[in-house]
């Protein structure tokens, strides 16, 4: 169960995102991240049982550290606002589609897919798109699929890639560079006993569309 006083931590980091405010304030800190951590290694060991692809991960490998890498942006605030979790296989350090739990005020979500992979990974998922485009519009046209996640997000180029048939009935799929889905939850469901199971519920709706992609990930490969 997500602490209760998590929403008012990050909160008060987001306005007053500073090393001393965070050195006054460390206890606080560590008693926040290690009741989420908690709760991803125990999400992790239930998804495995819902996907036995998923590797043991360990909890470093699943989550991100708070502090952000400031020195590509203009904003030098030193702090994330969120805490967040991906299970899939390798973690954070794969590139596979998997499950992804971010917690933050009025802004939380449940999602997975693929999001801005590899060149050469986002070319194999395209071809096998356009090879198996019908199984791919029964998983996003599935009921339970749209009344969850609702429509396929994606940064996308203005037009199908040249190799493609411009005509192609996979057309505007295979102008995705992503293919990544979010469920967005409250504050008040985050915090709900059942919080586990309401993710792990969302899990299962989204588990054919990781299989496919994981599936279509490896067509040029050699392996299929």
């Amino acid at each position: 169960m997500i602490n209760d006083i998590t929403f008012a931590f990050l909160k008060a980091v987001k306005e007053n995102n500073n090393l001393e405010w965070m050195n006054k304030n460390r206890d606080l800190y560590y008693l926040v991240r290690d009741n989420f951590h908690a709760f991803a290694k125990k999400l992790i060991e239930e998804t495995r049982k819902l996907d036995p692809t998923i590797w043991d991960l360990n909890i470093k490998d699943a989550t991100f550290r708070f502090n952000k890498d400031i020195r590509f942006t203009k904003d030098k605030s030193p702090y994330k606002t969120n805490f967040w979790v991906i299970i899939c296989d390798e973690g954070k350090h794969g590139n596979s589609a998997g499950y992804y739990v971010d917690i933050g005020p009025g802004k939380s979500f449940i999602g997975g897919g693929l999001y801005l992979p590899p060149r050469a990974i986002a070319e194999n998922v395209r071809m096998y798109i356009a090879k198996h485009y019908q199984q791919f519009q029964n998983i996003i046209n599935n009921p339970a699929f749209k009344k969850t996640f609702g429509s396929i997000q994606w940064e996308q180029y203005k037009k199908v890639p040249k190799w493609y048939d411009s005509n192609h009935k996979a057309g505007e799929f295979l102008k995705m560079k992503s293919r990544y889905i979010g469920h967005d939850i409250s504050d008040k469901i985050v915090l709900k006993k059942d919080f586990m199971d309401y993710c792990l519920s969302v899990f299962k709706i989204l588990k054919p569309l990781n299989d496919f992609l994981n599936k279509a990930w490896l067509y040029t490969s050699n392996k299929l």
